[in-house]
């Protein structure tokens, strides 16, 4: 039973366009963070990191900040993320994007209940806004989404 389970969640998440995150990892001591770029007002693009997420969450006072929860090895992220930037850069930083690890923040991704990535979140006020936006189903749906932000 267990099997047939775990092969129904993987393959609804891959029809999904979305990579469930596997359960030893959300239970996985956090890494040590990598040197924090720096965030600056002008800063708009953003890798998160837990010392720089609270200046990242201030930031949504003024404009929408998308959360991006991806990881390195996760295929839909890796598609996704062209499209994200193009659009990001389309709507002239009117945005922030605010990419997050989620093998390295492993803490901010469970703050949200992050399950599956690729994930977007709206953020706005320091609080999610809105719907969430989970796995890649072309860039036309991601479009749509942002234009809703």
């Amino acid at each position: 039973m267990f099997r047939r389970t775990a092969v129904s969640v993987a393959l609804t998440a891959a029809l999904l366009g979305a990579v469930a995150l596997p359960a030893a990892a959300e239970s996985a001591p956090l890494s040590a963070p990598a040197a924090d770029a720096p965030v600056g007002a002008a800063a708009t693009v953003i890798d998160v990191t837990s010392q720089n997420f609270p200046e990242v969450l201030k930031m949504s006072e003024q404009r929408p900040v998308v959360l991006d929860f991806y990881a390195d090895w996760c295929g839909p992220c890796k598609q996704m993320k062209p499209h994200l930037e193009k659009f990001h850069n389309q709507d002239g930083d009117k945005w922030v994007l605010a990419r997050v690890n989620v093998d390295k923040n492993r803490p901010i991704s469970q703050k949200y209940n992050v399950r599956y990535i690729p994930t977007l979140l709206n953020i706005q006020k320091g609080v999610e806004a809105g719907s969430r936006h989970e796995g890649f189903d072309g860039p036309g749906p991601l479009r749509a989404w942002l234009n809703a932000l």
